[in-house]
């Protein structure tokens, strides 16, 4: 679709000039291995991956002129249209699961509140809560603990829970 085309060269810019700012955030005597460009060059290069990857999908549809129309599958109803409408309340109840997150993060800690953000996503997209659903949530945020905590050594808020035990 020429939408997605037009998507994907609009985050690849964003993405090539994120990356282009990174190199003015300034060294610290402080830093670790990893410094404080590590992570945001991470991410400028993971979108322009994503981006690469929605240009490659979209640029066949746009070359032979054809048009996929937008369906989702809801869970159980069939495919069904969606309006504009549905994919602005869509995207604000997935900013509002984001909110609760970052709010409820310092207080619980990342590994907790991480888990529930994966799971609460994963059933807000339609998958059905069930223990493959939590499996998949605490597994993801063991991982992510795993990667960002121990292997990259970036702090993450503890929460509570050290202060009980």
């Amino acid at each position: 679709m020429r939408g997605d085309l037009v998507l994907g060269i609009v985050t690849l810019a964003v993405a090539v000039l994120y990356y282009r700012m990174t190199a003015a955030i300034p060294q610290s005597v402080l830093a670790d291995a990893v410094g404080p460009q590590g992570l945001p060059r991470v991410y400028a290069v993971v979108l322009v991956v994503l981006s690469c990857i929605l240009i490659a999908r979209s640029v066949p549809d746009v070359v032979r002129g054809t048009r996929t129309p937008r369906r989702v599958e809801a869970p159980g109803h069939g495919p069904s249209k969606v309006g504009a409408r549905s994919h602005v309340r869509r995207a604000m109840g997935l900013l509002l699961i984001g909110v609760a997150y970052v709010a409820a993060a310092p207080y619980v800690g990342y590994l907790p509140a991480l888990a529930v953000l994966i799971i609460a996503t994963t059933h807000y997209q339609g998958r059905p809560l069930d223990t493959q659903t939590v499996a998949v949530g605490v597994g993801g945020a063991i991982v992510m603990w795993l990667f960002f905590v121990q292997l990259l050594g970036i702090p993450e808020p503890p929460g509570l829970w050290p202060d009980l035990f």
